[in-house]
């Protein structure tokens, strides 16, 4: 007999050892992602009130160049457009503004739009001294949260 004519065997392939992952171990990588989410939600959640509130704070303190402005001028209003603050900004509801001529003083204070962290009452303020500095000072927003600047 030729070789030609015997017919051609495959060569027996071992089976292998595994074909997949068990249950045990699908159980312990969903544990350990259950875990990790945990522990990183609520960091995630606190990352994204903080910046909020920084942008809040920067939304507010545009005004400041305004009030100056408007004091080296002699004069004094309480429109927020008219040192440049606008009607409602993306996490401001709305801002006011009160100036005292006499003293030098003045208050420029931004009323947060809710957030889950703080509720719907939340303010940052920003008060001009009779010396001319301003100060941060934050309402009803926790004040862990609060941009390093505005927290007491």
């Amino acid at each position: 007999m030729t070789t030609a004519t015997l017919p051609m065997r495959r060569a027996a392939r071992p089976m292998s050892a595994q074909r997949g992952f068990s249950l045990i171990e699908l159980m312990v990588v969903v544990a350990i992602i259950s875990i990790l989410a945990m522990v990183a939600l609520p960091q995630y959640q606190n990352f994204s009130a903080k910046s909020k509130l920084s942008a809040a704070l920067s939304e507010v303190a545009g005004g400041k160049i305004g009030v100056e402005a408007l004091f080296s001028e002699g004069s004094t209003t309480s429109d927020p457009s008219a040192v440049g603050l606008p009607v409602e900004g993306s996490r401001c509801s709305s801002f006011s503004v009160s100036m005292d001529g006499a003293s030098g003083e003045a208050n420029l204070t931004c009323s947060l739009k809710a957030d889950t962290k703080w509720g719907g009452s939340a303010t940052l303020n920003l008060d001009r001294s009779k010396d001319g500095l301003w100060k941060c000072t934050g309402t009803g927003a926790p004040e862990d949260l609060l941009p390093a600047a505005c927290r007491a």
